[in-house]
């Protein structure tokens, strides 16, 4: 539950970071290098279990277009509690009918 709270917590962070920071449309960014960035970002604040520090665009996003970022911060969130699910289920036995 901690986990799952955190995660959601660190998103909407992110999110709310995101769509109110904007890239030049003249630069080019790296959108390998920015999923990278923002995924540690967010396994770090999870293990940090910080719910209160709001989370910052990476450098390495800039020149990445917002709706590219937006796009990895909703994937990156899927992933984490999709993971989370599965962990959680795991070792759990199916009645046998």
């Amino acid at each position: 539950m901690k986990t799952r709270t955190a995660a959601c917590t660190a998103l909407l962070a992110l999110a709310a970071l995101l769509t109110a920071c904007s890239s030049s449309d003249d630069a080019q960014g790296d959108p390998a290098a920015c999923k990278a960035a923002m995924t540690k970002q967010f396994e770090d604040a999870l293990k940090a279990g910080d719910k209160t520090t709001p989370g910052t665009r990476p450098d390495a996003c800039d020149g990445v277009d917002d709706k590219t970022v937006q796009k990895y911060a909703a994937e990156i969130l899927q992933k984490q509690l999709g993971d989370a699910v599965d962990k959680g289920l795991n070792g759990l036995e199916t009645p046998t009918p």
